[in-house]
């Protein structure tokens, strides 16, 4: 009996801490511009564009984010920066978030037009 009952507390945290795992993660992925839905559409959507884009990822205040924007050489844009569920969170490059450029780590290409 007392082995049974140590097997079923057992079995309870284990079932209990998996519930832990089951966080969205949809920024947890090797190619985002291919196994995000939104980014996948966004993306297509620059595909068309006759002008250089660009698709970023880093990290702003402990979070995946996206930047898209531009990389026309003399261009001055202000990118939209997203979450990984691709809501809008504000405009770099303008007073949505003023600390983007400080605060912004990790930041790396992960898609450009080949115009």
């Amino acid at each position: 009996m007392k082995h049974l009952y140590t097997l079923c507390l057992l079995v309870l945290v284990a079932f209990s801490s998996c519930e832990l795992e089951e966080i969205k993660r949809t920024c947890d992925v090797v190619k985002p511009t291919e196994n995000i839905k939104w980014l996948k559409v966004r993306v297509q959507e620059l595909e068309r564009s006759n002008r250089c884009q660009v698709v970023q990822q880093g990290t702003y205040n402990g979070h995946s984010v996206f930047v898209i924007g531009s990389c026309e050489p003399g261009i001055n844009s202000i990118n939209s920066v997203y979450d990984c569920e691709g809501n809008l969170l504000c405009f770099n490059g303008d007073e949505t978030c003023p600390d983007f450029d400080r605060e912004v780590k990790d930041l790396r290409v992960i898609w450009q037009d080949a115009n």
